[in-house]
């Protein structure tokens, strides 16, 4: 049971407990509550609150996003299709352009490991550099997303998300927009009373213009002693491999993200090796054939 859905239900149990609440000075009669569910994948909100004004009698939906801690909140396994559904059509090129701040970090880093390099083994080839979001900056291959204010907005309220995310079930009931989320909760605990947690309630559009996306490349290894690399992620940037005229040349790609992924790399770095008959064995004589472009350590 994950932390963050005991904090939904302790939540949701709260608000069903209460019947009615008062948000900012007004009163709030529950007409239905429930966690909002996709036929795939997960929308932006994560308890739906349809209510009716005591005052008004004017119906209003509280579409609550849940921040746990210091949780990563847009998530690290980024696809070409999870990065539209995060930043719109624009995805690409916003990858790109934040790909370009940082790119001498990739031209300097090594392609090929002869010997350890910090948390990098020996006999290594480099296949590329996954995109993931992370909370703070630090560290190379590290920036922050040049966004606007409109773009934060639509990733914290997930406005571009697919359809079926957009229209979740909730209570087994088809709920227009209800995964689009309005308000947002940042919560480091379930033990507080239903007051606590309404005085932090942020209109989503307040919380997002506040924030700072950062994004991480982090790399992806072809391991020749074991033969085999770490997960088949998408790449932000890749090393395309080629042997010409018997000289292993190393060309970084970094127009193309996430339209690759490791297994398609790493699979042509294997059948280069076996044409070279380089294995973990005899892995020093791969000096003999590299371009001399190809940065490496030994």
């Amino acid at each position: 049971m994950s932390k963050h859905g005991e904090t939904e239900r302790s939540i949701i149990r709260l608000f069903k407990e209460a019947k009615e609440f008062i948000f900012e000075e007004e009163e709030y009669e529950i007409i239905n509550i429930g966690k909002p569910r996709p036929s795939k994948g997960e929308c932006k909100t994560d308890i739906y609150i349809l209510t009716t004004n005591l005052s008004t009698g004017l119906n209003k939906e509280f579409k609550i996003s849940i921040k746990q801690g210091d949780a990563d909140f847009l998530g690290n396994k980024l696809s070409i299709e999870r990065a539209t559904e995060i930043f719109g059509s624009q995805a690409s090129h916003l990858i790109k352009e934040s790909i370009k701040t940082v790119e001498n970090d990739f031209l300097e880093d090594y392609l090929v490991y002869f010997k350890r390099a910090k948390r990098t083994e020996a006999k290594c080839l480099k296949i590329g550099w996954k995109f993931e979001f992370i909370n703070k900056p630090g560290g190379k291959r590290v920036a922050k997303l040049s966004l606007s204010d409109s773009q934060k907005i639509d990733i914290y309220a997930g406005t571009n998300l697919s359809n079926e995310k957009k229209n979740s079930k909730v209570n087994g009931e088809i709920i227009e927009n209800s995964g689009i989320a309005n308000y947002i909760l940042t919560v480091d605990n379930t033990d507080e009373d239903l007051e606590y947690y309404l005085d932090r309630i942020l209109p989503i559009e307040e919380f997002a213009v506040k924030q700072d996306i950062y994004f991480a490349c982090k790399a992806i290894n072809f391991r020749v002693e074991k033969d085999k690399w770490d997960s088949n992620r998408p790449l932000s940037v890749f090393i395309n491999w080629s042997l010409v005229n018997n000289v292993l040349k190393g060309e970084f790609v970094m127009d193309r993200p996430l339209e690759f992924k490791a297994n398609e790399i790493g699979e042509n770095i294997r059948d280069i090796l076996i044409q070279l008959k380089i294995n973990s064995t005899n892995f020093d004589d791969l000096k003999n054939y590299l371009d001399d472009n190809v940065n490496y350590i030994d």
